[in-house]
């Protein structure tokens, strides 16, 4: 969105800006091209897969179908949605890495919003045999996008929920560090290797012990294209046993100076 400044005085330096320049020129476009490419396909996608699943819904409603073409049906079913929230995840992958900047950036409170999810996952994680506890500090405040940030610990969540064992354990955590705001999720579960570690923002990565169990590959993927977002860093770290999933975001502004002016005057 930057172009170096070309004085006219037709030196080197002036020679060096105009070649970055155009090269910023093309990229910019070919970017634009990629989105326009990838928003149509989108959309050619996302509406027969619609009708698809409207019409698998229609003949599981007849009164006359016959048992046995009811369980394929529902079957094939299941896979439309699958699909179709592949194709919604990679949408909001796009999104994020498109290089476009935050829209409508808002003071979020990181520590309330965790508490929230925590509390709203607490049952599911029951279910399933697992303790799910929350110790967040409130009045920690980012500037971002409330529900992408909301995406980005409900993917860290479910993913500890889907792939830690009965009787295991998932820790909620925020906490201010100077300038920045730490979010940490950890379990006690099965955990990555090292190297599986450093593969697992990819999209499709399937790893490890975690690949026998159903799913897109993409929630990690997309946690990471928020965290890039939101100027914030994603590290996957062992816990020794477990996995434990570090988000730290830069604390807003305001909150910076807030913290700054407590500490000169104490």
């Amino acid at each position: 969105g930057h172009r170096l400044p070309v004085a006219g005085t037709s030196d080197e330096f002036d020679a060096l800006a105009t070649s970055v320049n155009r090269v910023l020129d093309r990229l910019e476009e070919q970017t634009r091209t990629l989105r326009a490419t990838f928003d149509s396909v989108a959309h050619d996608l996302r509406a027969p897969l619609h009708r698809l699943r409207s019409r698998m819904d229609a003949v599981l409603r007849l009164p006359t179908l016959e048992s046995g073409i009811r369980e394929p049906v529902e079957s094939a079913l299941r896979e439309v949605d699958r699909l179709q929230r592949t194709l919604a995840t990679l949408l909001q992958i796009a999104l994020a890495e498109s290089g476009a900047p935050l829209a409508s950036p808002a003071p979020v409170d990181v520590g309330e919003l965790a508490d929230e999810l925590a509390e709203l996952f607490e049952p599911v994680a029951r279910e399933r045999g697992l303790a799910l506890t929350a110790r967040a500090e409130h009045g920690v405040i980012v500037e971002g996008n409330r529900q992408l940030l909301a995406q980005l610990i409900t993917n860290l969540l479910e993913n500890a929920i889907k792939y830690v064992p009965a009787g295991g354990r998932i820790d909620v955590g925020v906490k201010r560090l100077a300038d920045r705001a730490q979010l940490v999720i950890g379990d006690n579960g099965p955990g990555m290797a090292a190297e599986e570690r450093l593969r697992a923002g990819e999209p499709f990565a399937r790893l490890g012990q975690r690949s026998g169990l159903e799913g897109s590959g993409l929630g990690l993927s997309l946690v990471s294209a928020i965290a890039r977002l939101h100027r914030a860093r994603l590290t996957l770290e062992s816990n020794d046993p477990g996995l434990r999933a570090v988000v730290s975001l830069p604390l807003s502004y305001a909150e910076v100076s807030a913290s700054l002016s407590r500490s000169m005057s104490a």
